[in-house]
C-alpha cells in the first residue's frame, strides 16, 4: 500500500466568504471547524501517514490554542502559508516525509470528502503518477469580457471542473513546484500540464463542494448528514 502525506491548504484570506469574525476554514460546520472535517477524512484513511496543514502566520496563535486537542489527536504538522497557494504548498512539501509515495493536496475548505473519493484518486495516482477528481461541466457556458453582456456561448464538451484532493507521486510534485518560477497556478495539476506531464482524471462529485460563501455551509451540512449512511453515487438524483 502506498504511503500518503496529506497537505491541507488553509492559508487563504477568505475574502469572498465575508464572515464577520471567522475564516471559512475555521467556521463551525456540524459541530466542528470546516478544516477538521477534511483532516479527519484523511486521518481515517489507512494509507495516510502524515497530515500537514498550511495556515497563515497571522492565524498561528489562535489556531494552536483553539485546536490544540485536535492537532495532537490527529498528529497534525503546521506550516506557514506563503503569499500564493503554490508558496503554501511548497512550504508544506518541505516537511513531507521522505518515504512518502504520494502527496495529496486538498482544499481545507472542501469538508465533504470521504474514503471512496480519496481512494479513487489514490488508485489513479498509483497507476498514473498524478490524478485529480473532476466533474464535467453541465451548464451552458457563456463568455463575457465586461461581465454585463454576453460575447458568445462556449462549447462545454470536454470541459471539467477540477476538485481536490489532487494526488501526485512525491518526486513529480516536488519537481513541478521547484520549477514553477514566477508562474502562479490555480491548482497543482496546472504545473504538471505546463511541463507536459499527463494527469489522470477520475470522477469527482457535485457533493465535494468548496466553501466559498456562507450559503455553502447549509448545503455542506446536508451533505455531511447524508454521508455516513451512503456513498455519493448512491444518493437520490435530486441531491447530486
Amino acid at each position: 500500500m502506498p504511503k500518503i502525506s496529506a497537505i491541507l491548504a488553509a492559508a487563504g484570506n477568505s475574502s469572498r466568504f465575508q464572515h464577520a469574525t471567522e475564516k471559512k476554514t475555521f467556521v463551525d460546520l456540524n459541530g466542528k471547524a470546516v478544516w477538521l472535517h477534511s483532516a479527519e477524512a484523511f486521518f481515517q484513511h489507512p494509507d495516510v501517514t502524515q497530515i500537514i496543514v498550511a495556515i497563515s502566520p497571522n492565524d498561528d496563535e489562535v489556531f494552536r490554542r483553539r485546536f490544540a486537542r485536535d492537532i495532537e489527536r490527529l498528529n497534525v504538522q503546521i506550516v506557514f502559508g506563503g503569499d500564493q497557494r503554490s508558496d503554501s504548498v511548497a512550504n508544506a512539501l518541505a516537511v513531507v516525509e521522505a518515504n512518502a509515495d504520494l502527496v495529496a493536496i486538498h482544499d481545507a475548505a472542501r469538508p465533504c470528502i470521504n474514503f471512496e473519493l480519496i481512494q479513487s484518486v489514490c488508485d489513479a495516482a498509483v497507476g498514473h503518477g498524478a490524478a485529480i477528481p473532476a466533474v464535467p461541466v453541465s451548464s451552458t457556458v457563456k463568455r463575457s469580457a465586461n461581465g454585463q453582456t454576453i460575447d458568445r456561448t462556449e462549447s462545454r464538451d470536454q470541459l471539467y471542473l477540477a476538485q481536490t484532493p489532487q494526488m501526485f507521486a512525491r518526486s513529480i510534485i516536488l519537481r513541478a513546484i521547484e520549477s514553477r518560477g514566477d508562474f502562479q497556478p490555480t491548482d497543482e495539476a496546472q504545473l504538471l500540464e505546463r511541463q507536459g506531464v499527463s494527469v489522470g482524471l477520475v470522477a469527482g462529485s457535485n457533493f465535494n463542494i468548496k466553501i466559498t460563501h456562507p450559503a455553502d455551509l447549509r448545503f455542506a451540512q446536508l451533505v455531511l448528514n447524508s454521508l455516513p449512511a451512503t456513498k455519493f453515487d448512491d444518493l437520490p438524483g435530486e441531491l447530486r
